[in-house]
Parts: structure tokens; sequence; C-alpha cells
């Protein structure tokens, strides 16, 4: 013989037609979550964005001044604003999407010595801006934030 079990029933709750204190204050919570998270990531892409065109157009003039001192004659070097590149006789750059400079367009010249006419490349991205500026006496690049 099967024992048999009564199950005990438990009183219903009468259903509200609306949502608890609980339940609103949780999906609040949430849609801030994400909404903290999203804009810090887009941030984030400007700012990754605009380092590594920063870091690009850098490269571009270090090696500029290198090959000037290693074949010991001048490197031109232009800018055109139009179509935002960056030309030297060995290669050339353009900034990325969402990267633009409102610098107008440049031609200098690196000679040897490094010497050469200064520039100052403005970058933008989103509200963030950043600085790339070849030295005229020593051609050195510097980075300013």
């Amino acid at each position: 013989m099967m024992p048999t079990w009564k199950a005990k029933r438990c009183p219903r709750r009468r259903s509200d037609a609306g949502f608890a204190t609980v339940e609103v204050l949780v999906t609040v919570a949430i849609v801030v979550i994400v909404s903290t998270i999203s804009i810090t990531a887009l941030g984030r892409s400007d700012r990754a964005r605009l380092q590594t065109e920063v870091a690009d157009i850098a490269l571009v003039l270090q090696q500029a001044r290198l090959l000037a001192a290693e074949r010991g004659r001048p490197v031109a070097i232009s800018y055109a604003s139009r179509t935002q590149t960056l030309t030297t006789p060995y290669q050339s750059h353009t900034l990325g999407s969402r990267v633009s400079s409102p610098n107008d367009d440049a031609e200098l010249t690196i000679r040897p010595s490094g010497e050469n006419d200064g520039l100052v490349l403005v970058l933008v991205s989103g509200d963030l801006s950043r600085e790339v500026e070849l030295d005229w006496l020593t051609g050195q690049v510097r980075l300013v934030q």
C-alpha cells in the first residue's frame, strides 16, 4: 500500500494589476547601469581612436626625420586639410573616421639636421583633442595633451 500525500494548499494571493515598488526600482537600476556602461564605452572609444591617430601621425613624422638624417637630404612633408592626409615622399596617412583636424594646409621640409619649419597638428575626436608638435629646431615629435 502506497502512502498518499496530500499537498497543503497555500492560499493564493490576489493578483494585483500594478508593479511592486521593488520591481520598478530594479528595472530603473538596470537601465541606469546599462546607460552608464554605454556612455563610458563611447568616451573610451573616442579617446582610444584619438590616441591611435596621434601615435600614427607621430610615427610618420619620426620616420620622415630619420630618413632625412639617414639619407643626408631634406624630406618634404605636406598636410592637406581637404583630405585630412599627412604625406611624405615615402608614405601617407589619412585620418580615420570620427577624427578630424581644424588645421589649414601645411608644407614643410625636414633637413638632415632635424631643422624644419615647425608643425602643430591638432586632432579632434568628439569633445577630446590632442596636438602633435614637430619641434622646428630639433625635429623631435611631442605629444601635447
